[in-house]
């Protein structure tokens, strides 16, 4: 077996292992074109791996992702054969997710209208902020709801710490319907799926495209969540009390959030 063949022998994930090799022998043609001769991996320059980069970005015009993920499978290959060659690769812009408009949400929750619980998890993604994944890990007894207020505690965020989150009016209104129309012994989880087990984060990534397909938009549950965060500095939450809501440790994190919509930034120079 030749040193390639080893090191993706090693690879646990096949998807992994054969986007790998196709990498690998992506750039010893390239190699074997450009200087005649084949690649020895134990004597290959950091000078010809950036040169392999230039080839990528100018001449095939390859995003970043993907010049990116053809360096990734060479340091692999390298560093299992002992060698620290040094590339870096160019850097990923990520664009912003767009948050959703007001009528658009509006669209998305009408679409789900015959479902009460569907309502109850767009609603707590989209006005509460929530991650899919915390979603799914919900109790009933992480619901604290009386006449005016409401509160969940969120566990099951990144880093597995739990947190209480506030719940308006809408999200409570629509929480309530689920409760009163929940099968009773049912277990603890919040949500159930149509057979009565709990549900998985795959489940309402499907539920939500489902509804976005209906209603003519463009979402995911991220998308909700980042419409939430929108709609929060626009009424005037400062980052911090933000970010203490969406479970973020840094900041920065919450930063990222943060893209004013053309409509924002028109009203601020109103006046100027």
């Amino acid at each position: 077996m030749n040193p390639m063949d080893e090191y993706l022998a090693t690879l646990t994930s096949p998807r992994t292992a054969e986007r790998y090799r196709a990498a690998l022998n992506e750039f010893a043609d390239w190699y074997t074109q450009t200087t005649g001769a084949s690649v020895d991996w134990n004597l290959l320059t950091a000078v010809e791996v950036k040169d392999y980069t230039a080839y990528l970005q100018t001449v095939r015009r390859l995003s970043s992702a993907s010049v990116n993920l053809r360096l990734a499978a060479l340091r692999s290959f390298l560093r299992h054969l002992g060698r620290t060659l040094k590339v870096k690769g160019p850097k990923q812009v990520t664009p912003p997710v767009k948050a959703l408009s007001a009528r658009e949400l509006g669209r998305l929750l009408a679409a789900a209208e015959g479902s009460t619980r569907d309502t109850a998890i767009l609603n707590l993604m989209a006005r509460a902020g929530l991650r899919v994944g915390e979603v799914v890990h919900l109790r009933v007894g992480d619901v604290e709801m009386n006449g005016r207020s409401g509160w969940l505690t969120v566990r099951g965020g990144k880093g597995n710490k739990t947190r209480r989150v506030p719940l308006n009016g809408e999200v409570r209104q629509a929480l309530k319907a689920w409760l009163d129309e929940r099968p009773q012994g049912a277990g603890d989880d919040l949500f159930l799926s149509r057979t009565g087990k709990p549900l998985s984060e795959r489940d309402v990534q499907r539920m939500v495209a489902e509804y976005a397909r209906i209603a003519g938009v463009e979402a995911t549950p991220h998308t909700l969540r980042h419409t939430f965060a929108t709609r929060a500095i626009e009424k005037g939450v400062d980052v911090a009390t933000l970010a203490a809501i969406l479970g973020h440790s840094r900041l920065e994190t919450t930063g990222r959030y943060l893209h004013p919509t053309a409509e924002r930034i028109q009203e601020a120079v109103e006046g100027i």
